[in-house]
């Protein structure tokens, strides 16, 4: 019996020093209290001599929890041997320094960058690009935590068994889905034996489509696990992809059906610049001919940016902090909006749509849509369980988008969307000094807008009766007054005619109010830049402008 008790105090012993502390004559204790409980129960007798024994046994346990919590608030608790995370310095000893192992590991993997091989093509990327994060970080720090909790014999007893059992876990490894989905598509575009879809395209009014094949693509499952297992692993990798015969995932007889107007809708701006007329062109016709799955997603965001000459882009007016200003871009969001309107009609989801800052003037109140860098988008998401086409063309200074699909719903059945306003703001005048310019000076900086709250509702009507009403969107419009430039200086003569350059100008004109842009290219990137503007839908709208 002693000489097991002199084995675990040995252990203890062990333990005591792997997790920093002295070694004294405390640990002998254990030894004594254990020997006199056996002696204890061997005699089953109870003396006096055994009553003070056991007073002197219980004040030592007392001082040895006292010494031990002492020591463990002094002392920073060690991970004991046998505990390990794959991919962490072996030096990592504390909890601490487990911690910020961890947090240097997401920051290596952040930084880490790799080549994908396929079939002889190299495709260059980097572990942020797929949004890599270390998923099970809380669980690590939990799982060494169970080590280091306790007092002394309470963290001895648990990791005692660590000698003969190590525990060891690797980093769970995660990308994000999307990012991932859109690696491994440029990475297929890149190989020439992968399947091609079948494709769908409008061409001087009808459709054409193009057949699909099968090939070897890039198989998602076992290179996903290459990644992972090159995440942990030090130096540039070149991680060769594995590719397996797969068939295409969109096919002719799926878009055969693709032949039914299921929304369209038209907007002019035939009184625009000719600048924000070439936007409007340019926009639209990166938004044309996008075939969109059941459950996938447009952008006009995505479709559209970047917004900057050397995409085509030309200088027009946008709305910035209540002003008009010149951006790259100017219109965009009138093509946002017709396709908002569209999709309305066709009654697929609309995933984002935000009103502009101020009101417009090619659709009735809260029928708008902004386009402003990510803060502001349109998306629409085919909710359908067929696949749909959007076209988008100009003509004649209209801009049209025609959403195609396979109409199910009853020819019974019609919808429109009614515009409400429920209150107005007029728009002021605003003057700004010009010490620089004569008193009399006056010009125009800017042209306001009245301010406007509106709703949006959707009526469905059955043969002709209103079978129900439902609200599509609430939204408010700020007024921003027209904004004068005035002269103060009076160290000469006032003229006998006082000068006015452009009373009416510095804006859009009446029928081609300003609205959202804001693409990080076209100017200062806050959250109160829009960019679209247009013609007149209703000659209310823009009264007083």
């Amino acid at each position: 019996m002693k000489k097991n008790i002199g084995n675990i105090t040995a252990a203890m012993a062990v333990f005591m020093a792997v997790a920093g502390f002295g070694i004294g004559s405390r640990a002998g204790s254990f030894e004594v209290r254990a020997e006199k409980q056996e002696a204890k129960a061997d005699d089953k007798k109870s003396t006096d001599s055994d009553a003070k024994e056991e007073e002197t046994i219980k004040e030592q346990e007392s001082t040895q929890e006292a010494v031990t919590e002492d020591e463990g608030i002094k002392a920073e608790r060690r991970l004991p041997e046998g505990f390990s995370v794959s991919g962490l310095d072996d030096g990592v000893k504390t909890m601490t320094a487990l911690g910020e192992a961890l947090e240097k590991l997401q920051t290596e993997v952040d930084e880490k960058k790799f080549i994908l091989s396929v079939n002889g093509e190299q495709i260059e990327s980097s572990f942020s690009d797929l949004g890599a994060s270390i998923e099970n970080k809380d669980y690590i720090l939990s799982e060494a935590g169970k080590y280091t909790s306790g007092n002394m014999i309470e963290r001895f007893a648990k990791s005692a068994g660590l000698i003969e059992n190590p525990e060891s876990i690797i980093p769970d490894i995660e990308f994000n889905e999307d990012a991932l989905n859109a690696f491994f598509k440029r990475a297929n575009s890149k190989n020439p034996n992968a399947p091609v879809n079948a494709t769908i395209k409008r061409v001087n009014g009808a459709f054409e489509i193009t057949p699909e094949h099968d090939g070897y693509a890039v198989d998602k499952e076992s290179t996903v696990y290459k990644l992972k297992e090159a995440i942990l692993k030090s130096g540039e990798d070149t991680i060769e992809a594995q590719v397996t015969k797969q068939a295409a995932t969109v096919k002719a007889e799926d878009l055969k059906d693709i032949k039914d107007v299921l929304g369209t809708f038209t907007t002019n701006y035939s009184s625009s610049t000719s600048e924000r007329a070439t936007n409007i062109a340019v926009g639209t016709e990166k938004m044309d001919g996008v075939l969109l799955m059941p459950g996938e997603t447009i952008s006009g965001y995505e479709r559209m940016q970047p917004f900057t000459i050397k995409n085509g882009y030309k200088m027009a007016k946008a709305y910035q902090n209540g002003l008009v200003v010149d951006s790259v871009g100017g219109g965009a969001c009138q093509i946002a909006t017709t396709l908002y309107q569209a999709a309305l009609r066709a009654e697929v989801k609309i995933t984002e749509r935000k009103n502009h800052s101020m009101i417009v003037g090619y659709v009735q109140p809260s029928g708008d849509a902004a386009i402003a860098g990510d803060y502001k988008d349109i998306k629409v998401t085919n909710n359908r369980s067929t696949p749909i086409y959007v076209e988008a063309v100009t003509s004649g200074r209209n801009v049209t988008f025609t959403i195609w699909g396979k109409e199910d719903r009853s020819t019974d059945r019609t919808i429109e969307f009614v515009s409400e306003v429920i209150n107005e703001t007029p728009k002021g005048k605003t003057y700004k000094d010009d010490p620089s310019k004569p008193v009399g000076y006056v010009r125009k900086e800017s042209d306001g807008h009245k301010g406007r709250v509106s709703k949006l509702w959707k009526v469905v009507k059955e043969n002709g009766v209103e079978v129900s009403r439902e609200l599509v969107s609430s939204d408010t419009y700020r007024m921003a007054d027209d904004i004068y430039i005035r002269g103060t200086r009076v160290d000469a003569p006032a003229p006998t005619a006082a000068p006015v350059e452009n009373t009416e100008g510095g804006g859009e004109t009446a029928n081609d109010a300003p609205a959202d842009n804001g693409p990080a290219d076209n100017g200062p990137a806050d959250n109160s830049v829009d960019v679209s503007q247009g013609p007149g839908f209703d000659p209310n709208i823009n009264a007083g402008q």
